[in-house]
């Protein structure tokens, strides 16, 4: 299975991982008699927040990244689903770009 056509897969796995937890959370408090409005809060909160956390894992896992070579310089570029010629065209970008940065 090509990365484009697993792409759908793992967004459907992300969320219901994020669900999943959020359902969690929010069954254990209903435990303690939250009322339902903070039960509502808390419940979509810890749903987006996981969410968010397992979006930004995926995107650190799968995205190229490209930095300056100068030395001191901090310049990066991040990407993700680009084509070989894009890809490359980034690359030297990164590597000639006209500021420099020194940490």
């Amino acid at each position: 299975m090509t990365k484009e056509r697993r792409r759908p897969f793992v967004s459907l796995l992300l969320i219901a991982v994020a669900l999943a937890v959020g359902v969690a959370i929010t069954v254990r408090l209903a435990s303690y008699d939250v009322p339902f409005s903070l039960l509502t809060a808390c419940g979509l909160g810890t749903t987006g927040s996981v969410y968010s956390a397992l979006l930004h894992i995926e995107e650190l896992l799968t995205a190229t990244t490209h930095r300056c070579t100068a030395p001191g310089c901090d310049f990066r570029v991040r990407m993700q689903r680009v084509d070989a010629g894009e890809n490359r065209r980034w690359q030297d970008i990164a590597a000639a770009h006209p500021r420099h940065d020194a940490v």
